[in-house]
C-alpha cells in the first residue's frame, strides 16, 4: 500500500521546514491582539514596534519574531513536549438555521501547530481529497461549487433527464472521532512516526475526543475523511450482461452536504449502500431523509418563464446547495438568505435617508452579501433597490471605519510610548 508524507520529504523537526507554515499562520493575523501577544512572548519585539511596523507596512522585526516562533515550536516537537493549553469551547446559535453549535476557540500556539500539521500533510491531502470537494479548501468554495453544478446540469446533462439526491451527514464534526482519524492516518502515513505522534498529541487536546468546529486542522481532516465516503459512492456500479455501469454519474460535495446525479432507482441503491458503509467503517451517519430534485428540461423551463410573465409565482424544481438554488437556465439566492439581504438593504437606505450615512456595522453586513448578488441572477433586485450605489457607500463606510480606527490606535500607542521614552 502506498504511503505519503515520508520522513525524507516531511521533516517537522526541521525549523526551516516549519517556517513556511508559521509565516502562513501569521499572514492575516498580525493585527490580532492574541497573536501580537504570541509575537511578544519571543522577547525580541515590543507592542509599539509591532504597531510601528504595521503602520509603515513593513514587517522586518515581525518576520524575525515569526522565525523565532518556528524555532521554538520545532524545539518543543523535538523534545516531545508541545505544552498545549486547553481549548475554550462555547455554544453559538447559527443565525440562519438556528442550530446550537459547539464552537472551539484555539490559542495562537494551537493554531500555529495546526498550520504545521496541515503543511506536513499536504502530500496526503493532495492525493486523497477529491476535486469535487469545495468546502474549506483554498481556491475553492461555494462559488466554485455552484459553477460545477451549473456545468453539470447545463452542459453535461443538457439534453437528458437527471435526478439529483442531496445527502447530509448528521453532526458532521462531532461524529468524526480521533481514534478513527488516527487509524486512517496510520494506514496512509505509517512510516513517519514523528508526524503520527505529533498529530495524535495535537488532536488529544480537542474537547470530546472528536474534531472540533472552528479549527484549521479539523476542516482539512474532515474533508480527508469525507473523501472516502464520496469515493465509495462514486465507485458504486452494477454489472449487466458483462458490462459495468456506474450507479452515480456525478458527485458534488460542500463540507458535509453532497449531491449525486443520475437515475432515481440507481441513486437510491448507491445511497443505501453508502449510508451503511459510512456508519460501519467511519462512524459517519448520513441522514435517512434525502432531498430529491427532478431537474426540469429546457422546454419546461421556457414554459415556466412564460407563466411567470403572466404573474405566476410557481418555479420549476431547483438544486438547493451552497446558498443558491440552481436551475438549467438561471441561478437565484436561497430564499432565507435573500430575505436577509433585502431587509438589510431597506434598513441601509433608511439610515442614509435619516442619518445621511450607513453605520459601519450595517455596511459590513451589506458588503458581505455582495457575492450572493454578484454570482446569481439578481439583476432586477439590483435595479429595484439601486444595490450597486448602496454597495459603494457601504464599502466606503466599512473601509473608513476599519482602517482609520486601527491607524489612529497605532499612532496613539506609538505617541504614548515616545512621550514616556520607553516601550512596553
Amino acid at each position: 500500500m502506498k504511503t505519503y508524507c515520508k520522513p525524507p520529504q516531511v521533516d517537522i523537526e526541521n525549523w526551516k521546514y516549519n517556517e513556511i507554515a508559521i509565516l502562513d499562520c501569521f499572514r492575516n493575523k498580525k493585527s490580532r491582539y492574541d497573536f501580537q501577544r504570541f509575537l511578544r512572548s519571543t522577547g525580541i519585539i515590543t507592542k509599539q514596534e509591532i504597531a510601528q511596523e504595521l503602520l509603515n507596512r513593513r514587517a522586518e522585526r515581525i518576520l524575525i519574531a515569526e522565525q523565532m516562533i518556528a524555532k521554538m515550536l520545532t524545539q518543543r516537537i523535538a523534545e516531545r513536549d508541545l505544552r498545549l493549553k486547553p481549548i475554550r469551547q462555547f455554544q453559538r446559535i447559527d443565525g440562519l438555521t438556528h442550530k446550537t453549535r459547539d464552537i472551539c476557540q484555539e490559542t495562537p500556539e494551537q493554531q500555529a501547530y495546526e498550520y504545521i500539521a496541515v503543511h506536513a500533510l499536504q502530500p496526503l491531502f493532495r492525493a486523497k481529497i477529491m476535486p469535487i470537494q469545495y468546502g474549506s479548501i483554498p481556491k475553492r468554495g461555494g462559488i466554485a461549487g455552484k459553477r460545477k453544478i451549473e456545468r453539470l446540469i447545463r452542459r453535461k446533462f443538457k439534453n437528458q433527464k437527471v435526478t439529483v439526491i442531496k445527502g447530509d451527514v448528521t453532526k458532521a464534526y462531532p461524529s468524526v472521532t480521533i481514534p478513527v482519524v488516527m487509524e486512517m492516518l496510520r494506514r496512509d502515513i505509517g512510516k513517519n512516526k514523528v508526524l503520527l505522534w505529533f498529530l495524535n498529541e495535537l488532536m488529544s487536546n480537542y474537547p470530546g475526543n472528536h474534531l472540533c468546529i472552528g479549527g484549521y486542522l479539523p476542516s482539512w481532516l474532515f474533508n480527508y475523511v469525507m473523501s472516502y465516503v464520496l469515493r465509495y459512492i462514486y465507485e458504486q456500479c452494477q454489472i449487466r450482461r458483462g458490462k459495468r455501469k456506474r450507479l452515480v454519474y456525478a458527485v458534488v460535495c460542500y463540507a458535509d452536504d453532497f449531491t449525486i446525479y443520475g437515475d432515481l432507482s440507481k441513486l437510491k441503491k448507491a445511497m443505501k449502500k453508502a449510508t451503511s458503509w459510512a456508519e460501519d467503517r467511519l462512524g459517519l451517519k448520513i441522514k435517512n431523509i434525502w432531498q430529491f430534485y427532478q431537474i426540469a428540461s429546457l422546454e419546461e423551463e421556457r414554459e415556466n418563464q412564460k407563466n411567470r410573465q403572466n404573474e405566476s409565482k410557481k418555479r420549476t424544481p431547483g438544486i438547493d446547495m451552497m446558498g443558491y438554488v440552481i436551475r438549467r437556465r438561471y441561478t437565484i439566492v436561497r430564499g432565507r438568505i435573500f430575505r436577509r439581504i433585502r431587509r438589510q438593504t431597506l434598513r441601509a437606505w433608511k439610515d442614509l435617508k435619516e442619518k445621511k450615512y450607513v453605520p459601519w456595522w450595517r455596511a459590513c453586513r451589506i458588503t458581505a452579501y455582495k457575492g450572493w448578488i454578484k454570482y446569481s441572477n439578481s439583476q432586477k433586485f439590483m435595479e429595484k433597490y439601486n444595490f450597486a450605489k448602496l454597495l459603494k457607500k457601504c464599502a466606503l463606510s466599512a473601509s473608513k471605519h476599519g482602517k482609520e480606527v486601527e491607524r489612529e490606535k497605532r499612532i496613539l500607542l506609538i505617541a504614548a510610548a515616545s512621550s514616556r521614552g520607553t516601550y512596553i
